[in-house]
Parts: structure tokens; sequence; C-alpha cells
């Protein structure tokens, strides 16, 4: 595990020849708990788990969603150094995340032209400088957004500069004859226009939802201003599967069960715990008919192997003809124990 080894050149080989043509990127951190005094990367950060910053350690995923297979493979997991080594290079925790995703731009940049991330990534200091490495943003905003209407009236003839800002975007109460309906289910109702980002200093698209029932809204954008509204919502939405693969890789691929010491060691464990599920993904439930697939689950696949193991083993020491259909049915319901319903 001191070894090195590029899990981003081997994930990216692994998604590019099992995964479709339309991807997206993402990355999201969390939290790991990790006890004792010395492991590097040690210190608070933020557990969703708890609601609150508690000691451990935090790693950054960065993944790569299929969209028409509904699923998240990693790229490279990246642990996050503690305050007092970033300070000390004068970064902030912002500044890291866009380091990470910086490394493997051209990877990216090979695959996707975009990067959703959650409301948190809504930072000048974020999204700006993915920008300028030639990616996309689609993210959601704050509820208080500071957003202008684009001006699309008539130009004054007199000197000085044209106007390109309207009125402010009142958040609570959108103008709809500007922020045009597009889509509409049982539960919202579905908006989005062209406006201006007053934090990004540049034209962003956005899609605004309200809630039938309760009248609450929210608010994705997009730095896109020529993506469609639908599949920034698609987008977006999809984001969520980094959430399982993380989920995936905590539960059933070992991730907070190192208990080593060493950088290099937790680099090699983290992205190891990763590869695996992405590996299963693969092997499992990609080469499945699309009718088949169902949902994907670890635990399944985990379950399957163990029960084949010993299934195995059983049977070998019995003088069982494997030829017979009848135990032919009874070993596959051996192979089948356990198995949730998908």
């Amino acid at each position: 595990m001191e070894k090195e080894f590029d899990f981003g050149c081997f994930n990216s080989s692994l998604i590019k020849d099992n995964c479709g043509k339309h991807l997206i990127a993402a990355y999201d951190p969390t939290y790991l708990p990790k006890s004792g005094k010395h492991t590097p990367g040690l210190g608070k950060f933020w557990s969703g788990k708890d609601q609150k910053a508690v000691k451990g350690l935090e790693i950054g995923c960065l993944a790569i969603i299929d969209v028409d297979a509904r699923t998240a493979f990693p790229l490279k997991v990246v642990q996050t150094p503690d305050k007092t080594t970033l300070d000390e290079k004068g970064m902030s925790r912002v500044d890291h995340y866009v380091d990470v995703i910086k490394s493997e731009v051209l990877a990216l940049k090979s695959m996707v032209d975009y990067l959703a991330v959650d409301s948190y990534f809504m930072k000048q200091e974020f999204i700006l400088p993915i920008l300028k490495e030639g990616l996309h943003i689609v993210t959601k905003m704050r509820s208080d957004a500071n957003l202008i209407y684009v001006y699309n009236g008539p130009r004054s003839t007199g000197p000085g500069r044209p106007r390109i800002h309207g009125d402010k975007v009142s958040c609570g109460s959108i103008d709809k004859r500007k922020i045009r309906e597009f889509a509409v289910d049982n539960d919202a109702v579905y908006y989005s226009s062209v406006v201006w980002s007053a934090i990004l200093k540049c034209k962003v698209r956005i899609v605004y939802i309200e809630e039938k029932v309760t009248g609450k809204y929210e608010i994705l954008l997009c730095t896109d201003i020529e993506l469609k509204p639908e599949l920034i919502l698609n987008y977006y939405q999809l984001r969520f599967q980094i959430e399982f693969l993380i989920r995936d890789a905590k539960q059933h691929g070992g991730l907070e069960e190192c208990q080593a010491g060493s950088e290099k060691k937790l680099h090699f464990h983290f992205n190891m715990a990763f590869a695996t599920v992405g590996l299963a993904k693969v092997l499992f439930w990609m080469k499945l008919p699309d009718q088949q697939r169902g949902a994907f689950s670890m635990r399944n696949i985990k379950m399957a192997w163990y029960n084949r193991f010993l299934t195995d083993r059983i049977f070998s020491n019995l003088p069982l003809d494997l030829n017979c259909n009848k135990i032919k049915k009874l070993y596959q319901k051996c192979l089948d124990i356990g198995n949730l319903a998908a």
C-alpha cells in the first residue's frame, strides 16, 4: 500500500471502456471517523450525520456519472489536509477542492463538459477557476440569490454605455413573463431563463423549481446559458449518484476500516475502496441488459459471491451430480439466499 498506483488513469480507462458517451462529472467531500492523534490530515470536518464539525478525516471524491445508466463511477479520491497544513500553504479548503479538480482536468475534459456540485460550492472562488479550466458548473443557489434580469428593451441613442441590466430578481416572487415555465409534474412547476449573477459577474441559466403544495422553491444554476433547462434539472438530480457511490464504499468497500497511519497507505486504501465499487458495477451490473439491471446493489453482489464460496465448499464434499436438473436448481437457490429485491 506504500507503492504508487495511478488510480485516476485506471478508473478513467474503466469508465471509457464500459460507459456510454453521455457523461458528467461530480465532486463531493465526505467525513470519515478516525481515532488517534497522529494520523496525517486529522482535524475537524463537517459530518452530515452529526450535523456539526467533528474530529476525523475528510476525503474528496471526484466521480463520473453515466447519464443514461444513471450511476456514478469513481475517478479519483484525495484526502483533505487539516487546517494547519492548509494555512501553512496559504490555501483555503475551497482552494484545495479546486486543485483536486485541476489535477484531473485533462481526463475530465476528455469525457465531460459539466461538473455537478451541491450548494456548498456556489462560491466565486470555486466556480471561476473551474470555468477557466473549460468546465461548466451545475449547482444549486441560495434561496436569496442575488440575480438580475437581463435587459432586452430598446437601446438608448444618447452617449454612454448601453443598458445591460434590468431589475433585481425577487426570488420569492419571480416575474413569470421573463422566467418562463418549461415543465410541470405532480409535485412542482419548473421555470427557466438567462439572468445575470451578481456574484459571478456573468450571465447564467437558472432553473426555478416551485412546489405546488407548499410554494417552496429552489434555484439551480448552470454557467452554460445554452444548455437546455431539462438537462440542467437532470444533471443536478443525477449529482446525488455520487452520494450512493460514497455510501457503497463506506458500507461495502471498507472505506472507514483502515487503521494505517501513513499518508500513502491512506491514499491507497481510500482509492481502492472506491475502485472496488466501480469494478463491481462494471463486472456484475453494467454487463446486464438494460431491462434486467434494476437498482445496483453492492450488498447483493457481495452476498452472491459469499454464497457461491460456501455453496461450492459444501457441494464439493457431497457426492452430488451437478448435471442433474434438481441439483442445479438447488445450487441456484443457495446462491440467491439473502438477496434483496431490486
